[in-house]
């Protein structure tokens, strides 16, 4: 029977910023779309045993000019390890895996501080991370 354990060994997080602006000239007469942006960034360890992988996400860009009832950024950074002998696939690996593990803390990060800043607590939906990953490649961002 093969082992089900994982190469990927996620050691901790940490938030590295959360930025919340609170549009106190919001309209809630009309319903609005969940609007968030997700990026993600990875570095290796020197060696290719770990690495860090930051995990960035917009919700409601522009909040006044668009009737969101707020704006917030929040990036968080993940430690992970690898075991593994198979270094052709690190890349690929670690980042799908690295954000799926991630952008849960970074959902629950967003509920919590949101229902404690008194609006109306957001539930980001969960994301395809193989897509959003494909997306990423295909249109590069060049403002972050």
């Amino acid at each position: 029977m093969e082992s089900i354990k994982s190469d990927l060994i996620f050691q901790n997080y940490e938030v590295e910023k959360i930025e919340f602006y609170n549009n106190l000239n919001f309209d809630s007469k009309n319903n609005i779309n969940i609007d968030f942006d997700i990026d993600s960034n990875i570095n290796f360890s020197d060696d290719n045993s770990g690495f860090l992988l930051r995990l960035s996400v917009k919700v409601f860009k522009d909040a006044i000019k668009n009737n969101y009832p707020f704006s917030m950024n929040l990036s968080v950074i993940g430690m992970f390890k690898l075991d593994t002998s198979n270094k052709e696939k690190i890349s690929t690996f670690a980042e799908v895996n690295g954000v799926a593990i991630l952008f849960p803390y970074v959902r629950a990060i967003i509920s919590t501080y949101t229902a404690n800043a008194n609006v109306p607590p957001l539930i980001l939906p969960p994301v395809n991370v193989i897509n959003y990953l494909k997306s990423k490649k295909k249109n590069p961002k060049k403002d972050k």
